[in-house]
């Protein structure tokens, strides 16, 4: 089977468009057996706050809603995995959300969703860039779980999909940033760790400002605290 990430290039022409990632993605997918992806994000760093969140997929809404509904986008063992570890989490309905196919009705709710649905197989496949998580490439569909060599070569796949996301989204959000400069400067020192306090000895202000830039940055990003607001500049490449 030819490789997922050279089949993702070989598809794209450019210029590169979310559409045409979605659509080859979706073709890439299917051809090893599964129906649903979706690109997701996990912006919080901190564990009981962390959740997936769907930036590009072929969810459908009831699916996507569904999803959130049962609890999927946070279920800890998942998410656990995929923050506190580098290699693809495959997983099938049965062992990992409790799914039993002789009394489905007796089935956690999260298992009998996913069953209902066809989603009795998939995996998590995380990217973890430079300065830290990126996201994940999550997939599902009917079949067995599958086997090694292919996870490795769907998180191969996670890495190029994300590449071509970031690209395409890339100049459009540098027009469109909403952030003033001191927000900005703001929010990259926070992203290495800096408290508002060592953030106004650096740019020489007080700390009150500081985290009136902050906060302010936090709002226009509709971002729920400032590490999540730090996530979301990066990835939309306002920091850049």
């Amino acid at each position: 089977m030819r490789r997922p990430e050279a089949s993702l290039v070989g598809r794209l022409e450019r210029p590169w468009t979310e559409q045409a990632l979605k659509t080859a993605v979706g073709e890439i997918v299917g051809a090893i057996g599964f129906d649903r992806f979706a690109l997701m994000t996990i912006p919080s760093t901190d564990e009981a706050g962390a959740e997936m969140r769907p930036i590009l997929s072929n969810w459908e809404d009831e699916f996507r809603i569904g999803f959130e509904r049962h609890g999927l986008h946070r279920f800890s063992p998942v998410v656990r995995a995929l923050v506190g570890g580098s290699l693809p989490f495959v997983w099938d309905a049965e062992f990992v959300y409790g799914f039993d196919p002789d009394d489905p009705d007796g089935s956690p709710p999260q298992g009998r969703f996913l069953a209902a649905h066809g989603c009795l197989s998939g995996a998590y496949c995380p990217v973890h860039g430079v300065s830290g998580f990126t996201g994940v490439l999550a997939v599902s569909g009917r079949g067995p779980a599958i086997a090694e060599a292919e996870a490795d070569g769907l998180q191969l796949l996670a890495f190029a999909a994300f590449g071509v996301l970031a690209a395409c989204r890339y100049e459009e959000n540098r027009r469109n940033n909403p952030l003033t400069g001191r927000e900005r400067d703001c929010l990259k020192l926070a992203m290495l760790g800096k408290t508002s306090s060592e953030i106004g000895t650096i740019l020489k202000l007080s700390e009150h400002t500081i985290s009136q830039y902050l906060t302010s940055a936090t709002r226009k990003l509709d971002a729920s605290n400032r590490t999540h607001a730090v996530a979301l500049a990066a990835q939309l490449g306002y920091l850049s």
